[in-house]
C-alpha cells in the first residue's frame, strides 16, 4: 500500500481526451486499407460451394480504433474538456439528404432476407456517417487526416506497383495481403497477346479496382492540401503510379475527368500539376503501353454490365422492398442458376446494387445526397470538392466496392465529410460575387 502511495497517477483534469479521441480515428484512418479483421457473423455464407462473404461480417481493427475515437470524444465532451459550442456544425440544410437517407436505410432493415446481417450493417453506416459528421464540424482537422490518408495509400500504391514487378504477393500477410501469384484462379490480372500473365497491384486491398479507385480519390484529395512541396509531389507519383498498375479503367476515368473539372474552373492554378500527371501517364504508357491497352480491351467474363442492370431489375420485380444488405449474390443464384460460382458477383454499380439490396427510396436518397451536394459546391466556387465529388460518383457507376468493401465504404464516406466541409466553409459564392462587383453589398 505504501509503495502504491508513492506512484503517481496521471490526474483526470490534465488528460487530454479529445487528443486521444483525435490519435484514435488518425489510427483508423490509416489502417483502413489494411484487412486485419475477424469474422463476427456468418449467416447463409456457407449456402454455396464457397465461403461467400458478401453473406458475412467482420469486425475490423479499423473500426474497433474508429469506435474508440468516438468513446473518448464522449468522454471529453461528458467531462466538459470540449464543448459543443466549439465545434463548427454545416448548416442544417446540407445535411437534409443525409438524414433522409439514414431513414430510408433504416426501414430497409426488417425486410432483409437476414435482418441481422442487414441490422449490423446499418450500425455500420451510423459509424461512418457519424465519423464523416466530425469531419464537417472540424472536430477531427481535416488536414491531418487528409496527410494520414495520403501515407496510407503511398504504402498501398507502392506494394501494389511491386507486386506488379514481382508477379505477384510479398508476404505481407499479418496486414491482409492475399496469398496469389500470376497463376492463381480468380484474381486481377492482365493477359498479353504474348501469353504472358501479369497480376494486377492491390496493396492489401481485396482486389485492384479498389486499390486504383482510392488512389484516384487520394489524388484529388490532395488537391485540397495547401501546402505543396517536393515531398509532395514524390507521394503523389507514387500515388499515380500504384494507381496505374492496378490498370482500373474506371479509376483513370474517374481521376482524369476530375482533372478536367479543375482544369475548366482553375486552369492557371492547376495547368502545372495537370501537366505532371500527363507527363507521368505518358511515360508509363510509353514503357507500359502494351498491357494498358490489352486491360482496355479485355473482357472479365462476368456478364456485361447491361445484363447485370437487367439481373437487378429482375431481383428487384420478386423483391420490391428489397433482399437487404449482402444478399444480392444470393439472390442472383436463385433467380440465375445458369451462372457459374464465380459470376455470382454483385451489380457493378453502386446505385442499382443499393436499389436491389436496400429499395428504390435509398437508391434515390443516395443519388440526391450526390446531386445536392455537387449544386452546392458548384453555387459556392468550391470546385476541387466538386472535382472530388464527380471522381467519386463516376467511381460508384462502375463498381460495387462502396457497398460491400469496408475501407472503400469508408473513404467514401470521408470523401462526403470533406465536401460537405468545404461548402460549409463561408467563402464567396456566384451570387455574393456578383453583388459584390455590382457594390450592393458591403465587403465585411
Amino acid at each position: 500500500m505504501h509503495f502504491l502511495k508513492k506512484l503517481k497517477f496521471p490526474q483526470l483534469s490534465k488528460i487530454n481526451f479529445l487528443h486521444i479521441s483525435q490519435f484514435f480515428f488518425g489510427s483508423a484512418v490509416f489502417l483502413l486499407p489494411l484487412r486485419i479483421r475477424s469474422l463476427l457473423y456468418f449467416g447463409d455464407s456457407y449456402s454455396f460451394d464457397f465461403f461467400n462473404e458478401y453473406l458475412a461480417f467482420f469486425v475490423h481493427a479499423s473500426e474497433i480504433l474508429l469506435l474508440l475515437a468516438f468513446f473518448f470524444l464522449g468522454i471529453a465532451l461528458l467531462f466538459k474538456f470540449v464543448t459543443v459550442d466549439e465545434f463548427t456544425f454545416p448548416p442544417s440544410k446540407i445535411l437534409i439528404p443525409f438524414f433522409i437517407l439514414l431513414a430510408v436505410s433504416a426501414i430497409a432493415v426488417p425486410f432483409a432476407r437476414d435482418p441481422l446481417l442487414a441490422l449490423l450493417h446499418f450500425w455500420r453506416l451510423l459509424e461512418f456517417a457519424l465519423a464523416a459528421f466530425f469531419i464537417a464540424s472540424r472536430i477531427f482537422d481535416r488536414n491531418a487526416i487528409l496527410r494520414i490518408f495520403v501515407a496510407a495509400l503511398f504504402f498501398q500504391t507502392a506494394l501494389a506497383t511491386a507486386q506488379f514487378f514481382a508477379h505477384g504477393e510479398l508476404g505481407f500477410h499479418f496486414f491482409g495481403e492475399s496469398f496469389f501469384t500470376a497463376e492463381t484462379f480468380n484474381v486481377a490480372k492482365t493477359v498479353l497477346p504474348t501469353g504472358e500473365v501479369l497480376v494486377r497491384g492491390m496493396g492489401t486491398l481485396a482486389h485492384a479496382n479498389i486499390l486504383g479507385g482510392l488512389a484516384a480519390i487520394a489524388l484529388l484529395l490532395l488537391a485540397m492540401y495547401p501546402r505543396k512541396s517536393a515531398p509532395v509531389y514524390f507521394v503523389s507519383a507514387v500515388i499515380f503510379a500504384g494507381m496505374f498498375f492496378s490498370f482500373s479503367r474506371a479509376a483513370y476515368l474517374a481521376f482524369f475527368v476530375g482533372i478536367f473539372v479543375l482544369l475548366v474552373f482553375q486552369f492557371r492554378r492547376r495547368i502545372i500539376s495537370s501537366l505532371a500527371a500527363f507527363s507521368i501517364f505518358g511515360i508509363l504508357l510509353f514503357v507500359f503501353g502494351s498491357p494498358f491497352f490489352v486491360r482496355l480491351q479485355s473482357d472479365s467474363g462476368i456478364p456485361s454490365r447491361l445484363d447485370q442492370i437487367s439481373h437487378t431489375f429482375e431481383i428487384s420485380k420478386k423483391n420490391p422492398f428489397s433482399v437487404g444488405r449482402g444478399a444480392y449474390t444470393l439472390s442472383l443464384a436463385e433467380n440465375f442458376p445458369h451462372l457459374e460460382n464465380w459470376q455470382l458477383q454483385p451489380v457493378h454499380n453502386f446505385f442499382a446494387l443499393k436499389f436491389a439490396e436496400e429499395s428504390a427510396l435509398t437508391a434515390f436518397a443516395w443519388l440526391a445526397v450526390f446531386a445536392s451536394l455537387a449544386w452546392q459546391t458548384f453555387r459556392r466556387k468550391k470546385f476541387t470538392a466538386l472535382a472530388l465529388l464527380v471522381a467519386t460518383f463516376i467511381l460508384a457507376n462502375f463498381d460495387h466496392y462502396f457497398s460491400t468493401n469496408f475501407s472503400a465504404e469508408a473513404v467514401l464516406w470521408i470523401v462526403l465529410g470533406f465536401v460537405v466541409a468545404e461548402i460549409a466553409d463561408k467563402k464567396m459564392t456566384f451570387r455574393n460575387t456578383a453583388l459584390r462587383n455590382l457594390g450592393i453589398e458591403k465587403l465585411k
